[in-house]
């Protein structure tokens, strides 16, 4: 087999392909770095990014009798992205968008000292409906550009990615970073000074690395640790299969170790405990998957070895680190001792009341925060806390935030994309491949999570988690296909 294997010739990967991967790539490698994409500025190069990305997968390819080892082709790729749903789907919640924008029931007004909230009456109250805000503040607008990035890098990678080699590529460039981030984290919190990046003032002291929100840290941290597990579980599988004496399977699993070690000292209570359940998960299909298989118990004893070893390595990575102050936040959150918990509660019994009012045409996207004070006010427990005024820029829960955003019309696109992509991920069998199940329960935990934060609501996280939905589909497709290709006569 191997040498049959190493007779076989590599079909080479395009050269527009490569250009392709690496304008994707370094539009996920930036989005972390640049603050989470939090800012103008940052979204505008995001935006920028994805619609280059997007150009140039739209290329047609000229393949050459010596790239492929056939004949001559060319492959024109447009008809890829008509037949995608999520390209008509994306396009018609644009559109919606751009309707909310245009058609404000509320506008905002201020004296230079305070703000607050006008009603426009010759709005059409049939439409959806938005507020009329400085584009540098939000609204829908500022939120387009956002919604359009995510849609451009969702259809650029499904039409422009045609080899799972370069969807490889992609991901393992994106854990990387992701470790990068994480280790940059650590050391941050163990000699900092303060700042971001050691220069920058941030507008939120609970930060870590860069991301100005320790939650939003942990909340992509996730996703990344979902990415190097996921490939760890690959590499480890594809070993038992081609009985090959060495593999990546070990540096992912340490890769993996030290994401966790950031994502609990990054005092993340949240995020800490959607890892937990992550980790518990995954090391549950782990131990099926080695049950199974035979010679029960070499199997069972080699698996009990390496979660011992995987424990005996985070445990000594959280003493390194000085981990106790991060244990204390843990165990104040689930005790109770705090009321950040009880205020995002109240926060969420009030944006109910919100979506109960706009169900239907939704307040615009982007807009949450400039009509919630109506709501916010008839609790005088989100009014101030120890005196101070309270501003609630988001509900700290993104399964109410984006239905009051957006309207029924903006969440029916929205479950028609999740359905699409679900749909071809139950006809590729995700579940038994390795990765493809890993980014699947990652970016389901982060969903999870989102009912008690608004991880979402960072461009950074959002833009990665859509990306990585996409990617499992495509990796499930192609190892779908290779398989079924394998196993016909």
């Amino acid at each position: 087999m191997e040498q049959f294997r190493a007779d076989v010739k590599r079909v080479s990967i395009h050269r527009t392909e490569k250009l392709l991967l690496c304008c994707v790539g370094t539009h996920l490698v930036f989005l972390p770095w640049a603050l989470g994409t939090m800012h103008l500025w940052s979204q505008l190069v995001s935006l920028t990014l994805a619609g280059v990305g997007f150009g140039v997968s739209l290329v047609p390819r000229h393949y050459r009798e010596e790239d492929n080892g056939s004949a001559a082709f060319r492959l024109v790729m447009w008809p890829r992205l008509l037949r995608f749903p999520i390209f008509w789907l994306g396009l018609i919640l644009l559109v919606l968008v751009t309707i909310q924008a245009l058609n404000p029931s509320w506008r905002y007004t201020t004296d230079g000292k305070a703000w607050w909230m006008t009603r426009i009456p010759n709005h059409i109250t049939w439409l959806p409906l938005g507020v009329d805000v400085p584009f540098r503040k939000g609204g829908p607008w500022r939120q387009l550009i956002i919604y359009a990035s995510v849609w451009l890098t969702a259809c650029t990678l499904w039409v422009g990615f045609t080899r799972r080699r370069v969807l490889q590529t992609l991901l393992i460039v994106l854990a990387g970073n992701g470790v990068l981030l994480a280790a940059f984290g650590v050391v941050q919190r163990t000699v900092g000074n303060g700042k971001i990046f050691w220069t920058r003032t941030s507008s939120n002291d609970s930060f870590f690395a860069s991301f100005i929100y320790k939650n939003h840290a942990g909340g992509y941290l996730l996703l990344m640790l979902a990415t190097c597990a996921g490939f760890a579980a690959w590499y480890y599988r594809r070993s038992l299969r081609r009985l090959e004496k060495s593999n990546p399977a070990a540096l992912f699993a340490f890769f993996s170790l030290a994401i966790t070690v950031a994502i609990f000292i990054s005092y993340a209570r949240g995020a800490t405990m959607i890892m937990g359940l992550f980790l518990v998960g995954f090391a549950a299909a782990f131990i099926g998957h080695q049950l199974m298989r035979k010679h029960t118990m070499r199997a069972l004893f080699g698996t009990v070895a390496l979660v011992a070893i995987f424990g005996l390595f985070l445990k000594t990575g959280l003493e390194t680190v000085q981990s106790r102050e991060a244990w204390t936040r843990l165990m104040s959150g689930l005790n109770r001792q705090d009321q950040s918990l009880e205020a995002r509660e109240w926060a969420t019994a009030a944006a109910g009341a919100m979506l109960a009012d706009h169900w239907k045409s939704g307040v615009g996207a982007g807009s949450f925060q400039f009509l919630f004070p109506i709501y916010q006010h008839r609790d005088p427990r989100l009014v101030s806390s120890g005196g101070a005024p309270m501003f609630w820029d988001h509900a700290h829960n993104d399964l109410l935030e984006v239905p009051i955003e957006l309207g029924l019309t903006g969440i029916g696109v929205l479950v028609a994309m999740a359905g699409y992509v679900a749909l071809t991920l139950v006809r590729s069998a995700f579940w038994r491949n390795p990765l493809s199940g890993s980014l699947v329960f990652g970016t389901v935990l982060l969903v999870v999570y989102a009912r008690w934060d608004f991880p979402l609501q960072c461009p950074a996280i959002l833009v990665t988690c859509c990306t990585l939905v996409v990617a499992s589909a495509l990796w499930a497709r192609f190892e779908h296909s290779a398989t079924s290709s394998q196993s016909k006569p």
